[in-house]
């Protein structure tokens, strides 16, 4: 799952981090602490990437992140929900950094009076019948994402998204949920205004997100919903995974965190996956299964009409 990165635009701040290694442009590791420039507290799996999104990695709920830099590379990219893109240029010092990103400025969410008690509608994949799960074993940083149709055009709020974790693998390591609107034929800016971190309680059940405190409008073209694994260090999260390949050797993969199950059940579903952040890739018969399965999301609306 190769996906092209794109670039943004994002504010620079001329941050200096620590190498562990004696040369600039040979591999380096690269540490450092992420804060929130409003109140200082830790920013909680912030992605570490470069302007090209060529590699990736995520800092801890502390904070704190170790990345491996790929040589050519002296300049990274520092992003989370709710926060503005941060660029930070890499060099020699003898301390780790800590790096402060600035909040997103957002709207205030509209105060939704409801006069009386709203009809619940549930879309998108309803059923736990399952064709495959995908699991992050690929040593990149991947989201998955599906448009959420509006068949009838309902007038309402998004309350809550569920997404079906398979059993194997660790059903209960933390993931980001992710909004967006359906713009240009992709998913558009982010509409959480800040990072919802979710697990499952245990796998091969629903794993529901309350979103109803955001009063996220559900319009005619319906809604994106994304997953973003958030693969860190942390070994309650990883496991071993062993493959047999067709000339009969079996290789071993580290793999990182739950697996999300997929299956047939939406007609010529649109579903979208990135690599560290970068370009959306639309999902298309060039991928084996792709043109039918799409991942097992839904979403709870209260319909106003």
């Amino acid at each position: 799952m190769i996906i092209p990165p794109y670039n943004r635009r994002p504010w620079l701040s001329l941050i200096f981090l620590m190498l562990s290694s004696s040369g600039l442009w040979a591999q380096t590791t690269v540490r450092g602490t992420i804060l929130s420039a409003q109140d200082g507290a830790p920013v909680p799996y912030a992605l570490v990437t470069d302007p090209g999104h060529r590699f990736g990695t995520y800092a801890d709920t502390n904070g704190r992140f170790t990345a491996r830099v790929p040589a050519g590379i002296d300049t990274l990219l520092l992003s989370c929900v709710g926060f503005r893109d941060t660029l930070a240029l890499i060099s020699r010092e003898g301390t780790e950094p800590v790096i402060k990103l600035r909040p997103q400025a957002t709207q205030l969410a509209e105060v939704v009076v409801r006069s009386r008690k709203p009809r619940l509608l549930s879309l998108g994949a309803l059923r736990r019948k399952l064709s495959y799960v995908w699991g992050n074993c690929s040593g990149r940083n991947i989201e998955f994402a599906m448009l959420i149709r509006n068949p009838k055009g309902v007038n309402g709020y998004l309350d809550k998204v569920a997404y079906l974790i398979d059993r194997e693998g660790k059903p209960t390591a933390p993931f980001r949920v992710r909004i967006y609107p359906y713009t240009e034929g992709e998913p558009g800016p982010d509409l959480l205004p800040r990072s919802v971190i979710a697990s499952a309680r245990r796998g091969g059940t629903w794993c529901e997100v309350d979103l109803t405190a955001f009063n996220i409008p559900f319009p005619k073209e319906g809604l994106i919903v994304a997953m973003e694994w958030l693969p860190t260090d942390n070994p309650q999260h990883r496991f071993s995974k062993s493959y047999k390949m067709p000339d009969g050797q079996r290789n071993q993969w580290e793999c990182y965190g739950h697996y999300l199950a997929f299956s047939k059940e939406l007609k010529n579903p649109l579903v979208w996956e990135r690599i560290n952040g970068g370009y959306w890739r639309r999902r298309n018969a060039a991928f084996s299964r792709v043109s039918v399965d799409h991942p097992i999301i839904r979403v709870k609306v209260s319909a106003m009409n």
